[in-house]
């Protein structure tokens, strides 16, 4: 049996070092310490544990009582299993739940054959954008273009006036494209009409979020002197800059800090980029450059020339 020497003082007997051993095991101190706590509390091992863990104050203040029995501290040499539970579960552990078996699964299950295809929304023409601030679509689509029955027969519409141009009644209708003079069709059907109708190309490249391109619907597209030229001698492509057509020019034609609206003069024959302006343009100034060009229309030789006649025989 282990026994217990203190430094200064004289060895304690049998029973007491038994206490002393318990304390220290439960207190995880050295003997000195242990005997002193021990003594204060009348050698009395569970007051002594409870006096160290729980309400220390309480239990020294007492301590004083318990001097003169010595004796009979051997008494309480023992702990229950409900105080060695109180001081920290040192009881039999079968109320300790036992710890979870590790696992591994799937939080959200989805089968990628069920998943719904990702599709690439439909490019933006000159028609139809969701940015676009004064349009109404739906009565661009109608056959009258917007138009009520009695104010385009000349009746009594909203500022109509027999022999007189309708007055616009909305936004809509100021900033409306000039969708009855526009080229239908694509990039490469616009040049081969171009060539064989020997038409210059004016493409409008334009921006939902720029206020000159609607000034160009409003002011210089709708100008009859304009338009008249534009007839005889021009094929006019309207799109914008982020729809897919309308990117493919930029890409082509334009540099990528191009200003919008854009209005490029090509030839339909060659596909060079003639001249070009940017920004609102007035009809005047546009018209008086285009008239350079409407007094010589491109021509494509391959058009012109006339089949070989088939030889005759001898």
């Amino acid at each position: 049996r282990a026994t217990v020497k203190r430094r200064g003082h004289q060895m304690a007997d049998p029973t007491q070092q038994e206490v002393i051993l318990q304390f220290m095991s439960l207190a995880s101190c050295d003997a000195d310490f242990a005997t002193s706590f021990l003594e204060a509390n009348g050698w009395n091992l569970e007051l002594a544990v409870q006096s160290l863990y729980g309400d220390a104050g309480g239990a020294a203040a007492g301590g004083g009582g318990f001097g003169g029995g010595g004796g009979g501290g051997g008494g309480g040499a023992g702990l229950g299993a409900g105080d060695l539970a109180a001081l920290g579960g040192f009881g039999d552990g079968d109320d300790v739940r036992a710890p979870m078996a590790q696992f591994s699964d799937t939080l959200v299950g989805v089968d990628p054959a069920a998943r719904p295809a990702h599709r690439r929304p439909p490019p933006q023409s000159a028609a139809n954008h969701p940015l676009e601030a004064f349009r109404d679509f739906r009565t661009e689509g109608s056959p009258s273009g917007g138009d009520d029955d009695d104010t385009a027969a000349g009746g009594g519409g909203d500022g109509a006036i027999f022999g007189l141009p309708k007055r616009a009644k909305n936004l809509s209708e100021i900033y409306r494209p000039p969708t009855e003079i526009c080229f239908v069709g694509s990039f490469e059907e616009l040049r081969l009409t171009g060539r064989q109708q020997s038409r210059w190309l004016l493409v409008n490249i334009q921006s939902p979020t720029e206020f000159a391109s609607q000034q160009l619907n409003a002011d210089t597209w709708t100008d009859e002197g304009l338009r008249a030229v534009l007839g005889s001698s021009f094929l006019l492509w309207q799109r914008y800059f982020d729809s897919e057509e309308g990117a493919t020019y930029c890409r082509h034609y334009l540099r990528e800090d191009a200003t919008f609206p854009h209005i490029g003069l090509l030839d339909p024959v060659t596909g060079q980029l003639v001249k070009s302006w940017h920004g609102f343009t007035a009809a005047e100034r546009l018209m008086d450059k285009l008239m350079d060009y409407a007094d010589r229309p491109p021509k494509d030789i391959s058009w012109d020339e006339p089949s070989p006649a088939a030889p005759q025989p001898a």
